[in-house]
């Protein structure tokens, strides 16, 4: 029996959700100690590593069947499951034993694991049914306002989290505070150690609710998927069938496949930055203790980010677009291979804003041209393709920093060996993506045909 239309005030609550889920799934309070953290509770550096691997591959595997199942089984049951397995991977850390043992590794190993699954489920299941909601209200045009007014909203989450996060990890502010409130309580440092995850979980709750309060709707009108109404049984079959007829689509519209791989390059290499972010710092003589406030003042740029990003493409053609954010990012690569002392954290702002503003676009273009019977699966491609370029790009900077490092150990020793490595291997950067953006263009003119494409401007009231 086929489900009733969703009403208008259901698809205006799938919008505000949208919105709150976003907000609560990345408001995460362990974030400013999240190495610190796992060291903490017991686990040593390569127990530390080895995790991260695991969560790596943990959503490499899991993103585009879980794009394809949400097309098949509904957007609505994917996002839930997500914020079920958020509930769980933060359970997991609040009742772990501190202190080294093989319980402790097997609880983190199944956070890991159930983390991965969420980031996976989620990912692109709630944009697709966020633009699914605009486009059946008759209101896609909206789809860059929406997204600008997340952006807004996530980077002042982001922001607040990144700070109580790190006050709250902290036995004497927490205990301060307890004192100047008049409360007896002193609070050891095992219950410390977990008060970050403890805010996480509660937050898991509430982004569980928020997900559970979303309504579906029936992507399968229309459809150029084979995939069944989302009450019908499904085979073990049906996702791999998905993913072969959004591949087959992806390979037939170009355009969406060169604005994955774009986003490919940029983000990329400036997610690569963000992970050696903290030893940059460090190299320009900034303060530990102001880390956690450049990450807080990096998510607040993220706002003026999202602005810029609506203008961009409510105004400009896709190649403008492009060569804009490829020239923000070079010129923050550049002005980073300089090592400032303090003042060079400036041009770390290209590499940051470059996270936000590619995924803003790359939303933008996919959701506009991608049919809604397999928005998920495509999207889930472009996780997927992120995911996979920082792997590449992390490998090669791993071995050119091995090359660096054996050509320099005769002439430097120690910390001064690690600063040279490292300011060389920031050289490479701006290389390493004027060849990533020279080979698009020469993909692009020799695999598209009408090139014309690129340039065409946004009809007017597009926002």
């Amino acid at each position: 029996m086929a489900e009733a239309e969703p009403t208008r005030h259901q698809l205006e609550g799938n919008l505000r959700r949208f919105i709150l889920f976003r907000l609560l799934y990345t408001a995460r309070f362990y974030y400013p100690v999240f190495t610190v953290l796992f060291l903490d509770y017991g686990l040593s550096l390569e127990q530390f590593a080895i995790l991260n691997l695991v969560w790596a591959l943990t959503i490499v595997l899991a993103e585009v069947p879980s794009g394809a199942l949400a097309d098949i089984v509904g957007r609505r049951r994917l996002v839930v499951f997500a914020a079920a397995l958020m509930v769980v991977e933060m359970a997991l850390i609040v009742f772990a034993p501190v202190g080294a043992s093989s319980l402790l590794f097997w609880m983190f190993l199944g956070n890991r694991v159930c983390s991965g699954l969420s980031e996976a489920a989620a990912s692109g299941a709630d944009e697709a049914l966020a633009y699914d909601s605009l486009k059946a209200l008759g209101r896609e045009g909206e789809w860059a306002k929406l997204l600008e007014r997340t952006t807004f909203v996530v980077s002042i989450g982001f922001f607040t989290t990144m700070i109580l996060g790190a006050f709250a990890y902290d036995p004497s502010m927490v205990n301060g505070l307890l004192s100047l409130v008049g409360s007896d309580w002193v609070l050891s440092a095992d219950i410390v150690i977990r008060l970050p995850v403890i805010l996480t979980l509660l937050t898991a709750c509430l982004v569980l609710f928020t997900a559970i309060g979303f309504t579906d709707l029936d992507q399968s009108s229309g459809a150029q998927s084979p995939a069944p109404a989302p009450d019908q049984a499904v085979s073990l079959l049906d996702p791999f069938r998905q993913i072969l007829a959004a591949a087959r689509w992806t390979l037939g519209h170009r355009f969406v496949l060169f604005v994955i791989l774009a986003a490919l390059a940029l983000d990329s290499v400036g997610r690569q930055f963000a992970i050696l972010a903290s030893e940059y710092y460090r190299l320009i003589d900034i303060p530990v203790s102001w880390f956690g406030f450049i990450g807080a003042g990096m998510s607040l740029i993220g706002i003026a980010n999202a602005k810029f990003s609506r203008y961009l493409v409510s105004s400009h053609s896709p190649f403008f677009n492009f060569f804009v954010l490829s020239t923000i990012l070079m010129l923050g690569l550049l002005g980073l291979t300089l090592a400032l002392p303090i003042y060079g954290v400036v041009f770390a702002v290209g590499a940051f804003a470059m996270m936000g503003m590619v995924q803003f676009q790359a939303s933008y273009y996919i959701n506009r041209e991608v049919d809604s019977s397999i928005r998920a699966t495509v999207l889930s491609f472009k996780g997927l393709a992120l995911n996979l370029g920082l792997g590449v790009a992390s490998l090669l900077y791993t071995a050119y920093v091995a090359a660096l490092r054996g050509a320099q150990e005769g002439q430097f020793s120690g910390e001064a060996l690690d600063r040279v490595v490292f300011i060389d291997s920031l050289r490479a950067f701006p290389v390493y993506y004027l060849v990533l953006f020279f080979t698009l263009l020469l993909m692009a003119r020799l695999m598209i045909a009408r090139c014309s494409v690129f340039f065409v401007k946004p009809a007017v009231g597009e926002s």
